[in-house]
């Protein structure tokens, strides 16, 4: 499953995007209110149901700087395809669907431009989405750069796209799509506050979760197409500055939510699932110490990266874990596709600058693993430049 995180403890679904717009746009946000919900059931169905079924391959992808480079076996072969000219994509705004189907996404003020290819083989066709902003907001003339980040849930057709914008004047505005037929139609979804930056797992158009917010990060579900959004219930967790939410992955009718609660030494990464839409979360783990907090999810196979050079694996949806020892895997781990019970792909950053805010550099790379991640070879598609 993918899942895309920055270098830090703030976590985002991106391949490419520099850290100075994350921190930009985390500058910008501002406090808003939630709305209101109705009281939903939050019953939590038994951890011994039967989980989602096992993926025998996902599809991989990598955001050239005028290219995407795609696999639809895990990694071992990859074909690239030029992208659509005076399209500005990052690595948030691409994705491959369980289909095959390549998606990039433009957005430019009041739309969304999606563009679509059917394989790398195939031409592209796009339309343009009017975004409805929440009533009362203002953009204002000076945008800080787009944050688009798309997610695929590959044990469905379901695929939602996240949009987050803001400048000088505003915090962060988002807006949230959703397809239920791989990415070929799109509906909007309301949501809780006119102002944050938020990271949707969605089961369905109606649905789903999202996390983030505004200066207090937090999990919300939706029963009714965001009509209505409400808090989760998660055993341990608050609303604080203190914790951490991690950007939320969907598996068929499971969620998982990586939390990093406390700061500083005391601080431990739960990671959470819910088999119930969202309305409950319960504990699979929690490690004595925090890092990317990436997750890759793959049926009832969860690998969890919360240490350098350390992967948490299950194969029984959590029930128990190894910790498996990775010396050859870089320290940053920015996402993974997880395609079988023992591959694995990798996508690793190395950034910097030489000087004083100048020559600023950010790489990615793609390391590769056949035996459940003790060891890692690079990709010979590495390094890429993207900065």
């Amino acid at each position: 499953m993918k899942y895309i995180g920055a270098p830090s403890r703030q976590i985002t679904k991106v391949i490419v995007v520099t850290v100075s717009t994350a921190m930009l746009l985390a500058a910008c946000s501002s406090n808003a209110s939630s709305a209101k919900a109705p009281n939903t059931s939050k019953a939590e169905p038994s951890r011994t149901q039967a989980t989602a079924p096992r993926k025998v391959s996902e599809p991989a992808w990598r955001l050239l700087n005028k290219e995407v480079a795609v696999s639809v076996n895990g990694g071992l072969a990859w074909t690239t395809k030029a992208l659509p000219p005076g399209i500005q994509v990052e690595g948030t705004s691409v994705t491959v669907t369980e289909q095959g189907s390549i998606l990039a996404m433009d957005s430019s003020g009041t739309n969304l431009k999606i563009f679509r290819a059917s394989n790398a083989n195939s031409p592209w066709t796009h339309e343009s989405l009017p975004i409805r902003w929440p009533a009362g907001v203002a953009l204002g003339p000076t945008y800080v750069p787009n944050l688009v980040n798309v997610e695929d849930n590959y044990g469905t057709d379901v695929t939602s796209i996240s949009v987050n914008e803001g400048g000088a004047q505003t915090g962060n505005v988002p807006a949230l799509f959703v397809s239920d037929n791989g990415g070929r139609t799109f509906a909007q979804l309301d949501l809780p506050t006119s102002y944050g930056t938020y990271q949707a797992a969605m089961l369905s158009s109606s649905a789903g979760v999202i996390t983030g917010g505004n200066s207090y990060q937090g999990v919300w579900f939706t029963p009714d197409g965001g009509k209505n959004w409400e808090p989760a219930s998660i055993p341990g967790f608050a609303q604080s500055p203190n914790n951490t939410v991690g950007t939320p992955v969907a598996f068929g009718t499971q969620i998982y939510v990586p939390i990093a609660l406390g700061v500083g030494a005391n601080a431990k990464s739960t990671l959470y699932e819910s088999t119930n839409g969202g309305a409950s979360f319960k504990a699979l783990t929690t490690q004595n110490h925090v890092g990317s907090l990436i997750v890759a999810a793959n049926g009832p196979d969860i690998w969890l990266f919360d240490a350098p050079h350390e992967v948490v694996e299950s194969s029984n949806d959590g029930l128990s874990w190894t910790t498996v020892s990775s010396p050859t895997l870089a320290n940053e781990v920015a996402s993974v596709e997880l395609v079988s019970p023992t591959k694995a792909v990798a996508t690793t950053i190395n950034y910097g600058c030489t000087g004083f805010k100048t020559g600023c550099y950010y790489n990615t790379y793609q390391q590769a693993t056949i035996n459940s991640g003790k060891t890692w070879t690079e990709n010979a598609l590495s390094p890429t430049s993207n900065g």
